[in-house]
């Protein structure tokens, strides 16, 4: 199976990385790809990619949250092997080189140092790109002030309990887990194409639980319930908000098939059990009156976040600047060789 997904996010706090714990497990050893803009990074990951699919292995692909059709990071679970960019802003180091983890140094194939006309011309991109983001990050600021300025009232503490202790219930019903593991991930990202979504990691699970987050609930009970999955030995994936880096969007639990998303009432799905946290608001009356608010506060904050989207196009095409002037000090007939290595190594 393929499933793809982030591990950044960017927010109006900045970019929250959760690759920390990536390919750190007992037995995983990390490959982290060292090199510059422009220098095959990705393209080497992707490779490794396509070589696992074609032999019928499961491949877990980490898509940039800046531009989702690159790549940060490729695992495969079967083998316990992942490879990911080391480079800022998620830069990555070996735990204990040489027992879980090494480098692999593509920047050896670019000829450096670059000429003076393109080192000002790369300092001077650089420069502008960085600003694009900071500019990007204001914006989603804005963004959340806006929505939490025109929500009328926090979810009380009361309808936010009973919501949390419905979705506990639920999960002491399902058969108990053994090993209890967590991992964390975004199912979407703020990027420069929008805010665009990857369930694929859904598929982790046949039976999904759609909880209707029309005033606000979900989040909070979500949290809860992923602390009693945990309590009873459940290998857990939690997929947190690409829009603030730390609101639980959706609760999967691999090891018995099912999940919990988190979702407007109004979203369509198949083979799903409607979990109805609205009623838990009140009357029919207080519940409608809540989610015409909830969509309002979004409405306000749209027009931030569109605007945050498109500073970041702005910076993607600051980037490809950049990535081109590198490209002519590269020399990619040994990126390749060096591919077609790593990947009969990884595949003898």
């Amino acid at each position: 199976m393929k499933t793809s997904y982030f591990l950044g996010a960017n927010t109006a706090c900045g970019f929250v990385s959760l690759y920390g714990d990536f390919c750190r497990g007992e037995r995983d050893y990390l490959h982290i790809i060292k090199g510059g803009p422009g220098t095959g990074k990705s393209g080497l990951m992707r490779a490794i990619g396509r070589e696992a699919e074609r032999r019928g292995l499961d491949v877990e692909y980490v898509q940039c949250s800046g531009d989702p059709k690159s790549l940060d990071g490729v695992y495969l679970p079967s083998l316990s092997l992942g490879w990911c960019d080391g480079t800022a802003p998620h830069a990555a180091e070996p735990g204990i080189f040489g027992a879980d983890s090494d480098y692999l140094n593509v920047g050896q194939f670019c000829r450096t140092p670059l000429s003076p006309v393109d080192c000002d011309r790369a300092r001077a991109l650089v420069a502008a790109y960085k600003a694009k983001y900071k500019r990007a990050y204001a914006l989603l600021a804005a963004a959340e002030s806006a929505e939490r300025a025109f929500l009328p009232q926090e979810a009380g503490a009361k309808e936010a309990g009973r919501a949390g202790a419905l979705l506990c219930e639920l999960i002491a019903r399902l058969p108990a887990g053994e090993t209890p593991r967590l991992r964390r991930r975004f199912c979407g990202a703020v990027s420069c194409e929008g805010l665009v979504e990857d369930r694929s990691s859904f598929a982790l699970c046949k039976l999904a639980y759609l909880c209707e987050d029309g005033c606000g609930l979900a989040a909070g009970a979500l949290g809860e319930a992923c602390e009693t999955a945990l309590s009873l030995g459940h290998d857990v994936v939690l997929c947190l908000s690409p829009a603030d880096g730390k609101t639980p969007d959706a609760l999967l639990l691999p090891d018995v098939s099912a999940g919990f998303v988190r979702a407007m009432p109004q979203a369509s799905y198949e083979h799903v059990k409607r979990i109805p946290l609205d009623r838990l608001w009140g009357d029919m009356a207080s519940v409608k009156e809540r989610r015409r608010a909830v969509r309002a506060a979004k409405r306000e904050g749209a027009r931030y976040l569109r605007a945050a989207c498109e500073t970041l196009r702005e910076a993607k095409a600051l980037h490809d600047e950049v990535e081109a002037v590198y490209r002519p000090y590269m020399d990619f007939p040994s990126l390749d060789a060096l591919a077609a290595k790593e990947i009969a190594r990884v595949f003898a």
